[in-house]
């Protein structure tokens, strides 16, 4: 971690709460139960920004060129591993939950996306 740089760890992690409280809202008010995988879809996100993150911010802060190849590559590698993820849990999920639930990792997707954005740009604008 460079120094002057505080740690992802509790962004990340407060970030996540956020949203699990805004989906088990949202899962109360359409009378959908919360079934495991939420919370292992929520769990992964989690892991892989706080993973990514963490990896990110251990570049030089002076070479914001390296700083934005990391960030691409780690935009790249979420992007994949979440499509085989998405695949996975559609095909083994019961027919009744591979909606709501794919519904569910493709918002989430975009809400962690919107926060390590956010994140990166902050970042880059203070090197």
């Amino acid at each position: 971690m460079a120094p002057g740089r505080r740690s992802p760890v509790l962004p990340v992690l407060l970030f996540a709460l956020v949203c699990a409280a805004l989906l088990a809202a949202t899962l109360h008010m359409l009378e959908l139960p919360f079934h495991w995988a939420y919370g292992a879809v929520l769990g992964y996100l989690t892991l892989v920004t706080l993973l990514i993150h963490l990896w990110q911010e251990h570049g030089d802060p002076g070479d914001a060129k390296g700083q934005v190849r990391r960030y691409m590559t780690g935009l790249v590698v979420k992007m994949l591993l979440s499509l085989f993820l998405l695949l996975f849990v559609v095909v083994l999920s019961p027919k009744d939950l591979a909606l709501p639930l794919a519904l569910a990792f493709a918002l989430l997707y975009l809400a962690f996306l919107g926060f390590s954005t956010a994140r990166a740009a902050n970042l880059l604008r203070r090197s």
